[in-house]
Order: C-alpha cells, then structure tokens, then sequence
C-alpha cells in the first residue's frame, strides 16, 4: 500500500470524525497525518495534495485502499470459519 493508499485511511479517518484530540474533539485532517507518519514512518509532503490525488482517482477506484482491506477481513473470516467447520 503506497502513500496515497494510506492517505485514503486517513481522508476517511477525518470524514468519520471518529478520531479525538485530548480535548475530546475531532481531530484534523492534517493532526490524524502526523500520527500515520509517525506510525508507518512515511511522510505525505502535504495531506491536502494526497488528498486530492485520491478524489482525483476514477470513480470506480477511489476507495482502493479501503476495499482491499475490506476484502482481506472478508477473505480470512471465511478462512476461519472453514476451518471451524472442518473440525
């Protein structure tokens, strides 16, 4: 997953306002960025243009990161009810 895959996360992060400042209230766009940073030890140059780049995605790709990973939990919860079963 490159830059702006994880950029994707963190646009939707922001959207989702689902992530807090010690204060209690919604982080920045550019607040959730450092912390990614930091975390995955990338660096993004300006959030605002990676955000862009993924608005600037076709329609049908915009959220690419996001349905991969969606579809690997999908993917590996089944795994693991098969081999529930085979038990």
């Amino acid at each position: 997953m490159g830059v702006v895959g994880l950029a994707e996360i963190v646009v939707a992060l922001f959207f989702s306002k689902k992530v807090f400042q010690r204060n209690g209230k919604p982080a920045h766009l550019n607040q959730i960025a450092v912390a990614f940073e930091r975390i995955f030890n990338c660096s993004f140059g300006s959030i605002y243009d990676q955000q862009e780049k993924v608005y600037d995605r076709k329609p049908f790709n915009r959220t690419k990161a996001l349905d991969f990973l969606r579809s690997l939990i999908i993917r590996k919860d089944k795994e693991s009810k098969n081999r529930q079963d085979e038990k």
